[in-house]
């Protein structure tokens, strides 16, 4: 070929070239501007890869991803809650405009540059703008509440064994602590869960109702009247079973005589006087009691003594306990209490010494706090009486050992600082139990007329005292 052909191919080949290399960049240009309409790659909308697709794409994705259920879980129990029950609503038109000036502002012909060499695009990611109705979230966590819920269980009397049968623990979803995570299930678009806090509830107690309704089903069937009066100590919570029926006083009424003569002796009783105090509550002699009363009187005159024991016990409040004539004495005597003037309920109480279960808790309860150093006895007598004093008495008491009655009902071993008494129609037991868990005053009186079987009396108020201990050491 001649150096004149030779020319000419190379000018066709360079024209060739150039006509394909401009294709090619058309075809690129074509190309550019197609990925200029889209997203670029990498972009997020409020955590959601719109890369590469058109705004009415990216509305559609996004809106999807963000109108999907949420799955809440009560305790493993699926529970589906859509977005709409809570006018879960996104500010879509302000995220595309914002992640459309991310896109427009990228300066073409840089741009095409990095296009045609693939180099990477800075973009931020638009944040989720978006909103819910607070009252409906919480309307809804209510609902689910309401349906699932269950409360504890309170522990069942079990009259069989005269113990508690333990109740069952509830839960009850704490709406405050699932709140914020089931807003954050709502605004995330892939971890669309949330496990509800669920709060577990131990069952409760007994109550001093329960043990009423164990005890009065457990007596149901005596023949008679019969009252319970109990203390818990650590709460001054009260139980009370026709607690202010008026009663005999019988032997029971000679701790408030030790109590008065405590408060008269401005010191140590003498070795005389406390032998009478030992067997007046111990032997529960009435001589004795009787010759304490003439202590009290500071003369030979029981009937001034019991005056004294009377007007200190309506002192302290206990206005149904009267000693109008010593033990055994055959004297006119007697007081009107509101006790003994119902007409409801009548035990022929003794004209001549009464009180009540109540009465007698409550004055159990004050020695208690006296040896402790408070209440109602300190208070109304100052330096009249002391707590050793008061220990003393509930020294005194607790060697009072029989073997029935209250001590019957506790472990062998229980401190029972107790007085009993009984009459041919009445028996009774006032009692400070010092119990391992807590500390506690039962009073319990039976009555039939005309005759009371000590082998009916005595294992009823056995019983009554069991149930009494079972309920003060309950264990959950």
């Amino acid at each position: 070929m001649s150096r004149r052909g030779t020319i000419a191919w190379m000018e066709w080949g360079a024209i060739a070239l150039t006509v394909v290399g401009v294709a090619i960049v058309v075809l690129q240009l074509n190309s550019y501007s197609k990925f200029r309409a889209r997203f670029p790659p990498g972009l997020t909308i409020a955590r959601v890869d719109v890369g590469g697709l058109t705004e009415e794409e990216a509305s559609h994705r996004v809106s999807a991803v963000y109108a999907s259920e949420v799955d809440l879980y009560y305790q493993g129990e699926r529970i589906p809650l859509n977005p709409a029950d809570v006018e879960y609503s996104l500010e879509l038109d302000t995220m595309l405009q914002t992640a459309a000036e991310q896109r427009d502002a990228q300066k073409f012909w840089p741009g095409f540059w990095s296009f045609l060499w693939n180099g990477p695009i800075e973009v931020e990611p638009v944040e989720l703008q978006s909103s819910f109705t607070q009252r409906r979230l919480q309307a809804n966590l209510a609902r689910i509440a309401a349906t699932r819920d269950a409360p504890p269980e309170p522990p069942v009397p079990v009259p069989a064994t005269l113990d508690f049968q333990p109740g069952s623990p509830g839960y009850s979803m704490n709406i405050e602590a699932s709140q914020p995570l089931v807003e954050a299930a709502l605004h995330s678009p892939a971890d669309r869960q949330a496990t509800l806090v669920v709060d577990l509830q131990n069952p409760p107690a007994p109550t001093l109702d329960t043990l009423g309704r164990l005890i009065e089903s457990h007596l149901s069937d005596f023949d008679g009247i019969y009252s319970v009066f109990v203390i818990d100590l650590a709460t001054g919570e009260t139980l009370a079973i026709d607690h202010d029926v008026a009663y005999s006083g019988m032997s029971i009424v000679k701790v408030p005589i030790v109590v008065e003569t405590f408060r008269t002796l401005d010191r140590q009783p003498t070795i005389e006087e406390t032998k009478l105090l030992t067997q007046t509550v111990i032997e529960s002699g009435n001589f004795t009691a009787n010759l304490l009363l003439d202590v009290i009187a500071g003369e030979d005159n029981g009937l001034l003594g019991a005056e004294k024991v009377t007007q200190t016990m309506w002192r302290l409040g206990l206005v149904n306990t009267f000693i109008a004539v010593p033990y055994e004495e055959d004297l006119p005597g007697t007081y009107s209490t509101p006790a003994n003037l119902r007409t409801d309920i009548n035990t022929q109480p003794d004209p001549k010494m009464q009180t009540t279960p109540e009465d007698m808790g409550l004055l159990l309860e004050m020695i208690y706090q006296c040896a402790a150093g408070g209440g109602s006895l300190v208070a109304a007598y100052p330096g009249q009486i002391t707590p050793d004093e008061c220990q003393l008495m509930l020294e005194m008491m607790n060697q009072n050992r029989i073997g029935s009655l209250i001590e019957a009902g506790v472990p062998e071993g229980t401190s029972v600082a107790h007085k009993h008494g009984w009459t041919a129609e009445t028996h009774g037991d006032a009692g400070l139990v010092i119990g391992p868990s807590r500390d506690y005053v039962l009073v319990e009186y039976m009555h039939s007329p005309g005759w009371l079987e000590w082998q009916v009396s005595s294992p009823l108020m056995a019983d009554v005292s069991r149930a009494t201990w079972n309920f003060f050491e309950f264990e959950s």
